[in-house]
């Protein structure tokens, strides 16, 4: 379970990285890129990932009630992972709900305030913080033992990718509110 979990992981990872690249691409209207469908299976992927990793967290809390040694400072780590995954799901609600309204028979876009700004922003830190703190476990459950030659390498580009999402949010704010 953990290694399909993982595999999960890195698909949602990577279809993220695409969704967002192609919307800050879309907010900064550089092109107009509908990634709809995309989205959608990544939501399923995501509440399949959240699923196994609840399962996966319930095992972990009952062993640390078997044995009576929760370990929480050593564990703090553990924790950043799961408060980070459940910031997430709350984020992309808000995400979800500042791209997605329908009129009959027409698509329009609601109102995109400073509240709206600062949750999707908030989203992107959270999911930078899930990825940095999961990065190790889901190499390890790969197989590969250190990525240290490439890792200023990735951690570069993954750095100029959220600072891209970021960008687009802000330029799609400043765009929606200067309409």
């Amino acid at each position: 379970m953990r290694k399909f979990n993982s595999v999960l992981a890195a698909v949602i990872l990577a279809l993220f990285i695409v969704h967002g690249f192609l919307g800050a691409l879309t907010m900064v209207d550089a092109a107009v890129i509908i990634t709809k469908h995309m989205a959608r299976f990544m939501v399923v992927l995501i509440a399949v990932h959240t699923v196994l990793s609840c399962i996966l967290t319930a095992k972990a809390i009952k062993t640390w009630k078997v044995t009576g040694a929760p370990y929480l400072k050593e564990n703090t780590l553990f924790w950043a992972r799961r408060i980070s995954g459940f910031a997430i799901m709350i984020l992309i609600a808000f995400h979800m709900l500042s791209f997605m309204s329908t009129t009959p028979g027409t698509f329009t876009l609601p109102y995109f305030g400073g509240s709206m700004l600062a949750a999707n922003i908030l989203l992107v830190i959270s999911v930078t913080v899930h990825v940095v703190t999961n990065v190790k476990p889901m190499l390890i459950s790969f197989g590969i033992r250190s990525l240290k030659p490439r890792t200023g390498e990735i951690l570069f580009v993954l750095s100029i990718l959220l600072v891209l999402f970021i960008i687009g949010f802000i330029v799609y704010y400043f765009r929606w509110n200067t309409i």
